[in-house]
This record gives structure tokens, C-alpha cells and sequence, in this order.
């Protein structure tokens, strides 16, 4: 038996669900996964996983198999592009989840440079809500916005987003724009839920060292940004926004901003992390200089255009919370952070 082919292929059918999603990924036949996990399990003297006709769950002596098995494979690919001769080109897989909006809108527009500038890279890309889903999803890469809390991973900030309000030329012809941040109370707005189930009803601006913070009422809320966009788009509301995430709903007037003379508070930062383990991986650092590259073009090519850097935010209190709604903090005194 290939142990080392076991494992492999063991790791993947965990993390994939399935022995057929698991050889589709190494392109053999389902039957050749399922016989070497099969070998792998009759040589350890253990079931690793419960088969069902739901698919694939570790058993308890498959959870410490598989939590061991993920970082000898890890260590093992790191060890082979360290190894690797100087000056040749990374090869292998690399696994990268991402935030919707960032993959959507900021990523893969440009993921066919960085495909030809790397013919031997296998890249793996996965949804990815919050960071807690790093290790249940084997990941090398995470690219994210927010404000990272996990302590084990190296972080490098790509991008300071801003908040935009803004809607469609046709709410604005119905309905008048703001003169200011407190005529949104007068409007229809549409809210957002933070990935840790916050409402995000209490939106914070600044000017000249002026702070405001106006609770927006709504009809229509949802964890789903891309929906109440395509709402905004289609006159629904108005919507505040990440300008680097906006796709081209600007330049294409889709969605008109204003109150451009306010900066809006609490913007998330867009950011890369990966394992402490992987700082020597020629895969992971080449992707990350792709990033790096990829967020100064978009930074430099804001829509609205923008005079000078823009200030990081620090993490708002409402971050690390469970539920409820950013205007209750508001109510009990809890300003906006910047």
C-alpha cells in the first residue's frame, strides 16, 4: 500500500465529502480512492470514517487521524517547495478561500494573469464566510475583509475599503437625495447582516472631526450583501457599500453615491492570512504578491476617485458579537469606532 497515496487521498474525500469528489480531484476512478482508504483503514486497525448514502463523517478515531494526517501533508508540501531548486517556477496546489464579494468583484476579474504567470499551479478557490472556517476547510490561503481575530495565523492587510451610500438614479429621482447623513432617516434603506449575525442598522460618518451616527430604518434586511445590491440596483432602497467590493456598479451607473464629503465609519479592512507554518511556501508567497499587486491597481482605480490614503478603521465593538442589531450599541452609548 502507498500510505503516503492514502492520506492523500483520505484527506481529500474529508474535505471534499465524498470518494467520488475525492477522485475527481486527483482525476482516478472512485473505485481506486475507496480501496486505498480501505487498505489505509484495515492497516490501522480502525474505521476512519462512517459511510452513509449522505456521504462521508469522520469517526472519533478519524478526527485525530485526519487532525494529524492535514499537517503531516501540509508540512510535507512545504518542506518540497522549499526544496525545490532557486529560480524554478512553484508547482503543486494551492487552496484559497475567500469572501464572497472580494472573489467575486477584486479577484478573479484578474485570476487569469496570475494562471499564466503560474501554468503548474493547481489553484483550489472556496467560499469562505469568517475565518473560523480556515482549518474545517484546509485552507493555504484565506483572502478576507473584517478584522481578524485568530491569533495563529500571519495577516497581511491588502486593502482599506470605504463605505458609500448610494442607490439607483431612479430612488434618487423618486425620492430626492440627502443633504446631509440625518435625511436618511426620511429614507428607505436597505440592511445588511454581519457575518456573526449582527443587523447593521446604525451607520456612522465623519467630517472635519464631526461625527454622526443616524439609525437607518428598513424594510428589507439580509446576510446576503450581493442580493440587497442587485435590490439597490433595481430601486429598492438605499444601500451603504464597500466601495473596493462594488463591482461596477459605479462606472456603470447602476448605483449613483452620495454624501461623498462624509467618510463613512467602521469600513473593513481586505486582508490575506495563512498558517504561521506556510511563511516559506513558494505557493503561498507567490499568491500573495498576486494579491498585493491586484489591490494597489484597484486601489488606485476607486470609483468615486479619491485624494490621499485612506484611514484604517479599527475593529468596531460590535465584531466579535453574536446577533442583535448595531443600533442597540448606539443606544447604550457605544460610538462608532473610526
Amino acid at each position: 500500500m502507498d500510505k503516503l497515496r492514502a492520506i492523500q487521498y483520505f484527506n481529500r474525500a474529508v474535505e471534499a465529502g465524498s470518494f467520488a469528489a475525492a477522485a475527481r480531484l486527483f482525476d482516478v476512478s472512485t473505485p481506486a480512492v475507496t480501496h486505498l482508504i480501505g487498505a489505509l483503514e484495515r492497516s490501522l486497525g480502525v474505521a476512519l470514517l462512517h459511510r452513509t448514502t449522505r456521504g462521508l463523517s469522520l469517526t472519533t478515531d478519524g478526527e485525530r487521524y485526519y487532525e494529524t494526517s492535514r499537517k503531516v501533508a501540509a508540512d510535507l508540501h512545504d518542506l518540497e517547495q522549499r526544496l525545490a531548486p532557486r529560480g524554478a517556477k512553484p508547482r503543486g496546489t494551492l487552496t484559497v478561500g475567500m469572501r464572497q464579494s472580494v472573489g467575486q468583484h477584486c479577484v478573479m476579474p484578474r485570476i487569469a494573469r496570475f494562471l499564466a504567470r503560474f501554468p503548474d499551479i493547481e489553484l483550489i478557490t472556496k467560499p469562505l464566510y469568517t475565518l473560523q472556517g480556515f482549518a474545517e476547510q484546509d485552507l493555504d490561503m484565506a483572502v478576507m475583509a473584517g478584522w481578524p481575530s485568530e491569533r495563529d495565523l500571519v495577516v497581511r492587510p491588502l486593502a482599506q475599503t470605504r463605505h458609500i451610500v448610494c442607490a439607483s438614479p431612479e430612488y434618487w429621482s423618486r425620492a430626492g437625495k440627502p443633504g446631509g447623513p440625518e435625511a436618511l432617516r426620511d429614507h428607505s434603506c436597505l440592511v445588511v447582516r454581519s457575518a456573526s449575525g449582527v443587523l447593521l442598522d446604525s451607520w456612522g460618518f465623519e467630517r472635519d472631526g464631526e461625527r454622526r451616527t443616524i439609525d437607518v430604518k428598513s424594510q428589507l434586511f439580509s446576510d446576503d450583501r450581493a442580493w440587497l445590491v442587485e435590490a439597490a440596483c433595481a430601486g429598492a432602497g438605499v444601500m451603504r457599500i464597500t466601495d473596493l467590493t462594488s463591482g461596477r456598479s459605479f462606472s456603470s451607473g447602476l448605483l449613483v453615491p452620495v454624501l461623498t464629503d462624509w467618510e463613512g465609519l467602521e469600513a473593513p479592512t481586505i486582508y490575506a492570512a495563512y498558517r504561521r507554518g506556510q511563511r516559506n511556501s513558494k505557493l503561498v508567497r507567490v499568491f500573495l504578491d498576486f494579491l498585493v499587486e491586484v489591490f494597489a491597481e484597484i486601489e488606485n482605480e476607486r470609483v468615486p476617485a479619491l485624494a490621499g490614503a485612506v484611514p484604517r478603521a479599527p475593529k468596531p465593538q460590535w465584531w466579535d458579537r453574536a446577533h442583535g442589531r448595531r443600533s442597540a450599541d448606539v443606544a447604550r452609548g457605544r460610538k462608532p469606532n473610526r
